[in-house]
């Protein structure tokens, strides 16, 4: 026995008695359950007891760590039961924290695929760093002790490697990258993931993250670095830091003059950049993507969409229609590795960091679902499932409550509820200026918008938005201001004959008089 707290092993922050995390019903965005506080033995039964529906669940993380062993077990709990991890803007989840937020995963599907589902927002912290033992130096110890001490440290290692080693249908716990830098950092520092870069290599999704404004050379090069980062390279001893990799990206490419082309196809634009470096002389890696029209409609959910091309070509020639390795990859690859979500990407988040409430609150009707703003879902309608007068979490709510209701469309104009089911539905989203679709995560993946039908601009003299517009333009005419409108992807517009002040708003509210405006809305007939 090693007395006297000769020994710790330190996954967590404090050597005091911690009261255990508490596990609550959450009515944070995006959140069921709430797990906050210090992590102490034990608190792993509590996640074994909550009801998970065939959807699964969404835990927030908000603790500054605790017992490295329990974070373990929790690590173990929520891998094995279909919970999905986040750390929200204003909480953190560090040290043994940290592993449990690993865990988050579901499987899905009559094939039983297991999905990765983690996620951080900017303004969270996501912080990992090794275990530790501390010997006080003002003592000598019986070699017995020190043995004992030392079997303890081995014990924690091997934790983590079994952590590292958790993989199942492509799906890993840990990658190559986050597994060194854990190793890495000392016990008293922290790795936090806090860039692109840091998220892209320890295989983190980010969310809440601005889009940029348009797609160009840029993000092309951006998502194909990012996308070959996260794919193809191996891990190297001595990195510290993913700028490290990032660099060696543009070896093939001394100058960082890499040839990047951006062309239009319909209505995708396709983008390609050559000599990403290949061990052949003669031979270099290209990387193509095709990204449609509509990509910011889908860049907050939970899709990943873009398929990423990598051909090996001739150097000086062209490449595009030999064999290649697909990946897919997320629209925030987009951004640059450089990016530091703090500084540069955290959207406005008010009214997120609210403080634990004083008692458990009900569940949120909205944990669970993922908002597509500005679509109606086509078809798939369920019997007397047309409700009035309600709000969006109400309709969500009645949806949760409903057997084989999966999805809504919430008429934001009318307050219109219309329960859904996606499996009797066409799979086919239609943009509607005045609704927005929510759908259960599991069964977002299978919806897609349709393309081939096109938008229509409606139009209404004398009437115009309320509310703040989302960006504030010049415009000749009302035709000038829809043409904005259309190249931003925007769902409505108030245009001023006497100002030529043209208003964008990305949610349009309902409109009333407005003398002197002409208000402009977009609808895709649904066939």
């Amino acid at each position: 026995m090693i007395s006297r707290c000769l020994v710790f092993i330190l996954f967590c922050l404090a050597a005091t008695v911690a009261k255990a995390a508490d596990v609550f019903p959450s009515n944070a965005e995006g959140c069921d359950y709430h797990l906050r506080g210090q992590i102490v033995s034990g608190d792993a039964e509590k996640l074994k007891v909550l009801p998970i529906n065939s959807q699964g669940i969404t835990l927030c993380l908000d603790s500054p760590g605790g017992s490295f062993a329990e974070g373990k077990r929790l690590f173990d709990t929520i891998w094995d039961q279909d919970i999905a991890t986040m750390v929200r803007s204003g909480e953190r989840c560090e040290s043994a924290c940290s592993l449990a937020f690993l865990g988050g995963s579901m499987r899905i599907g009559t094939a039983v695929i297991r999905f990765q589902m983690r996620s951080l927002r900017p303004g969270g912290k996501l912080g990992f760093h090794s275990p530790s033992l501390n010997l006080p130096n003002e003592n000598s110890y019986p070699a017995s002790e020190v043995q004992t001490a030392f079997a303890i440290a081995l014990k924690a290692a091997e934790s983590f490697f079994d952590i590292k080693l958790s993989e199942e249908h492509d799906v890993e716990a840990m990658t190559d990258f986050l597994y060194q830098r854990i190793l890495g950092t000392r016990p008293e520092n922290m790795f936090h993931i806090e860039s692109i870069g840091d998220a892209v290599l320890a295989n983190i999704t980010v969310t809440g993250l601005t889009p940029p404004a348009s797609i160009t050379e840029r993000e092309i090069a951006n998502i194909c670095d990012n996308a070959y980062a996260a794919n193809l390279m191996d891990g190297r001893p001595g990195y510290t830091t993913s700028s490290q990799y990032y660099d060696e990206i543009l070896i093939g490419d001394p100058d960082g003059d890499r040839k990047v082309v951006l062309t239009r196809q319909g209505e995708d634009l396709v983008g390609k950049v050559f000599n990403y470096d290949t061990p052949s002389k003669f031979s270099a890696l290209g990387c193509s993507v095709r990204i449609s029209d509509d990509w910011k409609r889908f860049w907050d959910t939970d899709y990943s969409p873009l398929s990423v091309r990598f051909e090996q070509y001739s150097v000086g020639d062209d490449f595009g229609d030999g064999e290649a390795e697909e990946f897919s990859a997320p629209y925030w690859y987009l951004l640059p590795a450089s990016l530091k979500f703090d500084q540069q990407a955290e959207r406005n988040v008010a009214g997120q960091n609210a403080s634990a409430p004083a008692s458990a609150p009900a569940a949120s009707g909205e944990g669970g679902f993922v908002r597509l703003s500005g679509y109606d879902l086509y078809g798939g309608d369920l019997p007397d499932g047309v409700l009035r007068n309600m709000s969006a979490e109400d309709c969500i709510s009645s949806c949760s409550a409903r057997s084989g209701c999966d999805a809504v469309t919430h008429d934001r104009w009318n307050r219109i509820c219309i329960q859904k089911s996606v499996g009797d539905s066409n799979g086919r989203l239609y943009l509607l200026s005045k609704a927005d679709t929510y759908v259960q995560r599991a069964a977002a993946g299978s919806l897609k918008p349709n393309l081939s039908v096109p938008v229509q601009t409606f139009t209404k003299q004398n009437k115009g938005f309320p509310g703040q517009p989302d960006e504030s333009l010049q415009a000749g005419s009302a035709g000038q201001c829809e043409t904005l409108c259309t190249e931003r992807t925007c769902l409505g517009f108030n245009w001023s004959a006497g100002s030529g002040r043209c208003d964008l708003f990305a949610r349009p509210g309902v409109y009333s008089d407005a003398e002197g405006i002409v208000a402009g809305f977009m609808v895709q007939p649904a066939q």
